[in-house]
């Protein structure tokens, strides 16, 4: 049996501590929350068997924003298994407290698992120092090698907020020899992770590499220049029996409008 999986990532929502580049999108008429809403609907009648964040859920938000968070995907998808990893722009203590209830807390590197249709989900923190190109530290990989060892049915499948493709390595971050080792040798089928702004495909260690749009807005790149616009997505994944994935990128704001530019 297939399973089906909801991925979606940099939403960006507007946390306690609001930024120019936050306010900027607002007044271009950009609805993260909306966009949010929407895609959690579509998802809803889709009826994913889970569902994958990559980072950048609130926009240095607090607790109480996880909070609204983990009550809005309980509303559209109840009883649905989440796994998520964080973002250069999220908080941990406040993600551990508002969405896992985890009293605890802490600022610490948040690594997790899940188990879900014959695959293990890893979720590492590649985003944890805060850095835009990102970094994995030791100490994860430590804990990603001895995960990734252990027997699963169907494979290991990969979440972080970095992409590592070549391709996306000037706004990602380049592959670290031990992970490339890692992954190599871990049996994993698949990587998804975000930051970028914009759906692409193609592959990192020789693994299927899925990276998701952005829900709050779209960053499209022309020769030295990105276009910030206030269009936003989310993808859909089939996966068959064979393992062989089906990837289908929405948009639920088309009539994106250019609200910023930065050169490259």
């Amino acid at each position: 049996m297939g399973i089906r999986i909801g991925h979606i990532s940099d939403m960006h929502l507007p946390g306690s501590r609001e930024s120019e580049g936050i306010r900027k999108l607002l007044a271009a008429g950009g609805d993260p929350l909306g966009n949010l809403r929407t895609a959690l609907a579509e998802l809803a009648e889709e009826k994913p068997d889970l569902l994958l964040m990559t980072g950048d859920l609130c926009h240095e938000g607090g607790e109480e924003d996880y909070a609204d968070l983990r009550e809005l995907i309980t509303k559209y998808l109840p009883g649905v298994p989440v796994l998520g990893a964080l973002g250069n722009h999220d908080v941990r203590d406040a993600y551990r407290k508002g969405f896992l209830g985890d009293n605890y807390g802490g600022g610490h590197p948040y690594c997790d698992t899940l188990e879900k249709g014959g695959y293990r989900f890893i979720a590492i923190d590649t985003a944890w120092e805060k850095l835009l190109l990102g970094s994995v530290g030791e100490d994860q990989l430590n804990w990603l090698e001895k995960v990734s060892r252990q027997p699963v049915e169907k494979g290991n499948i990969l979440l972080c907020h970095h992409p590592f493709c070549p391709a996306l390595a000037h706004t990602g971050m380049a592959m670290p020899p031990r992970l490339e080792r890692i992954l190599r040798g871990g049996h994993f089928a698949a990587i998804f992770n975000g930051h970028v702004h914009r759906s692409c495909t193609g592959y990192a260690a020789g693994i299927l590499h899925i990276t998701g749009q952005s829900l709050a807005f779209d960053i499209e790149v022309r020769g030295s220049t990105c276009y910030y616009t206030t269009r936003g997505g989310y993808n859909m994944c089939q996966v068959d029996e064979e393992g062989a994935f089906f990837i289908d990128s929405r948009i639920v704001s088309p009539k994106g409008s250019v609200y910023q530019q930065k050169s490259i």
